[in-house]
């Protein structure tokens, strides 16, 4: 029988422990990459934290009249950028009444400005006018509102800080007569009132003030505003 007849020879055998290739996760090791990101996390953890000096301890304790005396320059910029804003607001209005005047029918002179739009504008926005009518009611609108929102964000937050800082006063007076009690032998030592006391004696203190304002109507109208919420 010749060796065509016994089908050749069988094939070799797969060796079972071939190199596995190359970025099969069987017996390889780590690549480049992940070492380089091991010890970049490693060095991170060895580095020191960062502090930020201002809130340090070492540096004593923060004085914020001090703060707000330092940036009180702050403060007059933003009001006079309120200011500035308001009267922008009110410009915006002119033209956007004038504007859906016309649309409705009036027949209104270029030039022929009414007595409050004389006030609003007055001489030194006459150009600002001219360049509004100029520019198309959309844009005037959308800038209206963009103005109003952060009108309406700085008053906000001018009210807060007004609120928290008549609450430090009324704060202060109270501390004050109890220091003046000690002195004068009335109590043996001072006591510091709790928050609903110093709550009762800034609405105490709010009532004064509306009354010295506007009277009982401005109280009346302040009790009904507060119920309401």
């Amino acid at each position: 029988m010749s060796d065509d007849d016994d089908g050749g020879a069988p094939p070799p055998a797969q060796d079972a422990h071939r190199r596995p290739r190359r970025g099969s996760s069987h017996g390889s090791s780590a690549g480049p990459s992940s070492r380089v990101a091991a010890q970049q996390q490693q060095q991170q953890q060895q580095r020191p934290a960062r502090v930020d000096p201002r809130f340090d301890s070492m540096f004593g304790r923060v004085d914020a009249r001090r703060v707000e005396q330092n940036y009180a320059f702050l403060r007059e910029a933003e009001a006079q950028e309120e200011v500035q804003r308001r009267l922008r607001i009110r410009c915006l209005k002119c033209v956007l009444r004038r504007s859906e005047l016309e649309d409705a029918g009036e027949d209104l002179d270029e030039y022929d400005l009414s007595d409050y739009e004389r006030e609003v504008f007055g001489e030194d926005h006459q150009r600002d006018l001219w360049q509004m009518k100029r520019t198309p009611p959309p844009h005037l609108y959308a800038e209206l509102e963009q103005l109003q929102r952060a009108s309406q964000l700085y008053t906000a937050k001018t009210r807060d800080a007004t609120v928290k800082d008549r609450r430090s006063r009324v704060k202060q007076a109270l501390m004050k007569k109890e220091v003046a009690s000690v002195k004068a032998g009335v109590k043996a030592k001072p006591y510091f009132p709790k928050k609903a006391e110093v709550k009762r004696a800034v609405l105490a203190d709010t009532f004064v003030r509306l009354n010295d304002k506007g009277g009982k109507a401005a109280v009346d109208r302040y009790v009904i505003r507060k119920r309401k919420k």
